[in-house]
Formats: C-alpha cells, structure tokens, sequence
C-alpha cells in the first residue's frame, strides 16, 4: 500500500433544470476569500492546472457552506468530515455539457486518491468513470440534485486528467464538476509497484534525481520518462535513510516513486550505510545492523523492494591488491562489515519478507563478497559495478576474458551490474565510443542468463564534477542548465 500524503477530491455537482437568474460574476461568490492554509494545500499538491475551455477556474476551501462554482451561487450542505476543510479547485458550471475525453488536467506532486460525485439520479455515468470503484455515503449540496454519489480511484505523483461531464454514455446529467485537495489522509488501497521479471535481462540506469544540480532543471517525472523512451525497466538511486528508517528527502522520494510507478520502472534503493561504527564490536554491528534494516524496511516496504546495501564497501576496507583473495584486506573491519550487513539484511527481511536484497563488489574484488557469503549474509543478488577501463584491460586475459563468466563461477545467485558504464576520455570520438562499449556490454551480459539486468551510469551528464565525473551521462547539457540533448548511446537505445 502507497501512504499518500494528499487526497484529491472531484464532485460533480448536478441539476435537472438550470435557469440566468442563477448566474453570477465569476469570482464574486464570496468575496474572493481562499483560506490561506488550504491554497497552500492545493498548491502544493496541484500544479499546471488546465481546463479544456474557456472558463475561469479558482482555488478554495471544500467545507460546508461554500460556495463549489465560480459562475453559480450553489453551496454544499454536509460535507463528510473526512472531506471538511479540504482546498478547493472551483470549476465553471457552465462546462456541464462538455463530452471531450479531458476537461481537466492537471499535475499531483504526491500519490493522491481522486474522489468523484457524481448525480445520483444519473441513468448513465461517462466511460472513463466506469472503472472508478463506487463508495459508501453521500454529499450533500444546494443544488436540486440534494446529493452526490462518491466514486474513487487512485493516481500516482504526475500527471491527471478528468474527461467530460457528460462523455458517453452518459445520460441525464447536467451540470460540472469541482476539484478540492485535503492533505494527511493515508488510507489509499495498494498501489501495484512495477517488479523485475524473474527471467530475462533488463536494462536501467543510475540517477541523482533528488537535489542534484544537474538533475534538477529537469523535473523527476520527465526524468522517468526519458528513462522509459530508452527502454529503461529499473533506476538506481543513492538514499540516505535517518535511523528511523525513513529517507531523508520524503518530498524527493514521493515524485521518484509516483514517476517510476506511472513509467513501469522499478526503484533500485542503494541505502547508504551510515550506521557501520568500526569501533563497535561484531555483536554490536550486527544488532546496530538489524535495527537499521527493520526501520528501513517498516517505512519503505510499500514502496521498495529491492535493496542494494551500501555501495562500494569493498573499496573502503581493502589494503592491497586485486582484493581476490582474503589478505589483501583488512581482516578486523571484513568481519565488522560483514556482521552490520548481515543484521541489516536479516532485519529488512524480518519486516519485508518478499525483498530482494544485494552487496555489490568492483573490479576484481570477488573475495568481499565470497565472505560475505560464507559469513551468512543472506543476499538474494550479486551486484558488480564494472567500467570500460576494466573490461579493456581483463579482454585478453586467459584466466579472466569475461567478468560475467567470472561472476558465474564464483556464485550461483543472480547477478545485477548496477553500475557500468564507459569511462571518458577527452577524445572527439567519445559519444560514439560510449555507445559502443554499451551496446558490447550489453550483448556480453544477455549471452549469460545468470546475469539478470545492468543500469549503466547515469541519466546525465554532471558538468559540475571535475574530469571524466562530468561526463558519464546518457544524456549531456549543451548549455548547463538550459539546454540538454540524447547522445548517441541513448539513441541507439530508443524503444519507439
């Protein structure tokens, strides 16, 4: 279940008979009075709202009492307290005959339940409401109608729209509706959360979506579906989890979940490991661990079920070497490291049974997670992150041409690349070389069916970073931040 943190509100306010008299300035209804906090509600829930016609649309608050039009005087007369207080979009009465397939668009910054009511003495409800589920209760309003029937369905951060009054088949039905926001309501059914299929490869890419500067220009539900244009199934992102378990940027992380639900992407959460303390001993690693993975996954299992544990670990505590074999480590913080992941790991898995968890080795750093292994650290999926440079340099080696070869004669569980990508080079022919290290790659991965999905680095270029850290992206600012263009591995990769 997806907790949302608004709920958009429809009614469809109805009347058999309508006459001038009833008609009156719009916005003169009651003095142009908003309340402030539920503008600031609406605002914040709704944006680029659009009607399909000419008429005025303004904000206010869905109470009793007040007004529900702009170009009429009807009032509601008892509104549910579940729905009292909730911000206001008034719509125009005069679109009641309006039969296109969107009236209103708009976009919600946050999951949301969008509510209809609708006539209840209609013959016939629109198509498009058809597959809404009809609920209990009435609202009741000044117009003849006296009540309304409530119809509801769910909607994902992104964007909405409502179709026509009176679209077929309607029958009967004779005046529009209004639109009203209520913040804090988290009973919302669950939302079905895209998975990775069990067989086959997928592709993704890593992403810095929340609060980076070069990401930022580009709102997150664009973002996904750029990623979706180019065929993009899973997206990689680094969180930051507080010690309840919740990410540190909940707004952030609301849009990313909403966009990657709408565009089918599934969300790679690699939490970041702020919790390992090498000055602790192993029992105290492996409870601080556990303690953390229960939280982590008490507030997010709704939302996420894969989960990376920490990134690059490996790199943090080897001493020398190729990090193939066990003393090219420091022996102290391996098994630190490894009773933290294992707490971590058994406790998402106590609160989130179906999660998939994964450890992630680089270059050729087998050892770390062969005693990660051994120690019983019950990870679901290798994860490897694995670079140009790096298959370049291992391609006409005898005892390794082939790191996913590798990977599969070392261990038996699926493996996740979730991070590749081409390192860059500062050469006139580097798009296409990046396209073509890609496209190779890709190709190597699905001729091993152990090896399940790759997510290259990244979505865009970061021209903020210093050296080759600028220019990993699959797509590159011509002009920091205003200006941005798919390169040539993002075209190759285009599913039309």
């Amino acid at each position: 279940m997806v907790l949302a943190s608004g709920i958009l509100l429809a009614f469809f306010a109805c009347k058999k008979e309508n006459t001038d008299a009833e008609h009156s300035p719009a916005g003169s209804l009651e003095n142009g009075s908003i309340k402030e906090m539920a503008a600031v509600a609406a605002t914040s829930l709704i944006t680029n709202l659009t009607s399909g016609t000419s008429k005025i649309y303004q904000l206010g608050e869905l109470s009793n009492n007040v007004v529900y039009y702009t170009d009429r005087a009807y009032k509601f007369t008892s509104v549910p307290s579940v729905l009292s207080g909730a911000a206001l979009i008034k719509t125009a009465c005069d679109d009641k005959i309006n039969t296109a397939a969107t009236t209103i668009t708009f976009t919600l910054s946050q999951n949301a339940t969008v509510f209809v009511g609708y006539d209840s003495r209609a013959d016939a409800i629109p198509n498009w409401l058809t597959s809404w589920k009809k609920l209990p209760g009435k609202i009741g309003v000044t117009d003849v109608v006296d009540s309304l029937s409530i119809y509801s369905k769910d909607f994902l951060a992104g964007a909405v729209s409502l179709g026509g009054n009176t679209a077929a088949p309607a029958k009967d039905v004779h005046c529009q509706y209004i639109v009203g926001v209520k913040a804090g309501i988290t009973s919302l059914p669950d939302v079905v959360v895209p998975t990775v299929p069990a067989t086959g490869f997928i592709l993704g890419l890593n992403a810095h979506s929340m609060g980076n500067a070069a990401y930022s220009p580009v709102s997150i539900p664009d973002q996904m579906g750029m990623m979706k244009k180019m065929g993009m199934k899973v997206v990689r992102v680094n969180f930051n989890a507080n010690k309840d378990g919740s990410i540190s940027n909940p707004s952030g992380f609301t849009q990313l979940v909403g966009a990657a639900n709408a565009n089918g992407i599934t969300i790679l959460a690699m939490i970041n490991i702020t919790q390992l303390n090498y000055s602790l001993s192993e029992d105290q690693n492996y409870a601080a661990g556990k303690v953390f993975g229960s939280n982590v996954a008490a507030k997010n299992s709704k939302n996420l079920t894969y989960y990376e544990l920490g990134n690059e670990i490996d790199n943090k505590i080897i001493n020398s070497g190729n990090g193939d074999v066990a003393s090219d480590y420091n022996s102290q913080k391996l098994k630190l490291t490894a009773a933290f992941l294992k707490g971590m790991d058994d406790g998402i898995k106590s609160k989130q049974p179906g999660a998939k968890t994964m450890i992630d080795g680089s270059w050729k750093h087998f050892y770390f997670l062969q005693y990660m292994q051994t120690y019983g650290v019950k990870f679901d999926i290798v994860a490897w992150h694995w670079y140009s440079d790096m298959e370049s340099s291992t391609a006409s080696s005898s005892s390794m041409p082939d790191i996913t070869r590798k990977l599969s004669s070392l261990f038996t569980k699926p493996i996740w690349f979730t991070e590749a990508g081409q390192r860059w080079k500062n050469v006139s022919n580097i798009d296409q070389t990046q396209s073509d290290f890609t496209n190779a790659f890709i190709r190597k991965m699905k001729a091993n069916s152990q090896v399940k999905a790759a997510m290259f680095y990244e979505l865009f270029d970061e021209p903020a970073r210093s050296g080759a850290e600028g220019h990993y992206g699959f797509i590159k600012w011509t002009i920091p931040y205003s200006k941005w263009e798919y390169k040539t591995v993002a075209k190759s990769l285009f599913v039309n």
